[in-house]
């Protein structure tokens, strides 16, 4: 089953186990708090996902309240027994992304290619 929502800026998409979420430079740093997790909550409580792949191109920098969606959506993926997740930016975004992503049960890597993360998240 593959399911692909767009909103503006921002698109997810569910691929048999891996939910894969692509945030573009166009994108607004509210809709991290706001449209994309309610689209994620959602998804996490109705179909099965046991890994995801986060693709960030935004372009400004996160602030406070972007982090604190990262580290509900890591707590909350642990508890729905997401096991592996997979960041995809540029390396200080995906460096203070995964730090916020530590959470018990959860393994996180973060990856320079959309492949690269795609191939490691998805189930043996």
């Amino acid at each position: 089953m593959s399911q692909l929502d767009q909103v503006d800026g921002w698109e997810m998409e569910h691929t048999g186990e891996v939910l894969v979420f692509e945030f573009g430079p166009d994108m607004e740093l509210e809709a991290f708090g706001e449209d994309a997790w309610e689209a994620y909550t959602e998804m996490l409580s109705r179909e099965r996902v046991c890994a995801i792949v986060t693709v960030v191109e935004v372009e400004d920098p996160f602030d406070a309240a972007t982090f604190d969606v990262w580290e509900r959506s890591g707590h909350l993926a642990a508890e729905r027994g997401v096991e592996r997740w997979a960041v995809v930016a540029d390396r200080l975004k995906r460096m203070s992304t995964r730090s916020k992503l530590d959470v018990e049960g959860l393994e996180v890597d973060g990856f320079d290619d959309r492949a690269e993360a795609l191939a490691w998240a998805r189930p043996d």
